[in-house]
């Protein structure tokens, strides 16, 4: 249930999140109008890079069929938004800094879960193919069960 709800909630957070730290900046810390106008360049960086850890997140097919995130995922999307909440609370280097590491951070795990998962299933199509295609292993073994259609050139052949 927790991994379908960070499923959801990580589309809503794309926009939820960036509005709030501009929000929340300006309600509870910002002395300076300047401020608000830093916060106002910011906060699309904040929300493309929301976004694209959504995007990689949801290009996998595990993710997508099962309509729930991984409990990596969950883990770091918990950790990166709640970052993201108490800097819209508390005006911190610290925490500004956490934002962006935490941002790093969850975009290499979204890439590094997306390349493992697709190696993984391109491996398994491999060794299909390749299980398919095998030639007989020893002289006189059939691969056509004894079924055999032979056709006569001349019957194939119409006349003009």
């Amino acid at each position: 249930m927790i991994r379908h709800a960070f499923y959801y909630w990580q589309f809503i957070a794309v926009i939820v999140l960036p509005v709030w730290v501009l929000v929340g900046r300006g309600v509870f810390g910002s002395s300076v109008g300047w401020d608000f106008v830093l916060f106002l360049l910011l906060c699309p960086i904040l929300a493309f890079s929301l976004l694209a850890v959504v995007g990689l997140t949801a290009a996998r097919k595990s993710v997508r069929s099962e309509k729930a995130v991984s409990w990596i995922d969950a883990g770091v999307l918990a950790g990166w938004h709640a970052v993201i909440i108490a800097y819209g609370f508390v005006d911190a280097p610290l925490l500004a800094a956490l934002v962006v590491v935490a941002a790093v951070v969850g975009f290499w795990i979204a890439l590094w879960q997306l390349v493992t998962e697709t190696r993984k299933r391109f491996t398994s199509l491999v060794e299909g193919f390749e299980r398919d295609a095998q030639r007989p292993t020893y002289p006189g073994e059939r691969l056509d069960n004894g079924n055999v259609i032979i056709l006569d050139p001349d019957e194939n052949r119409t006349s003009r």
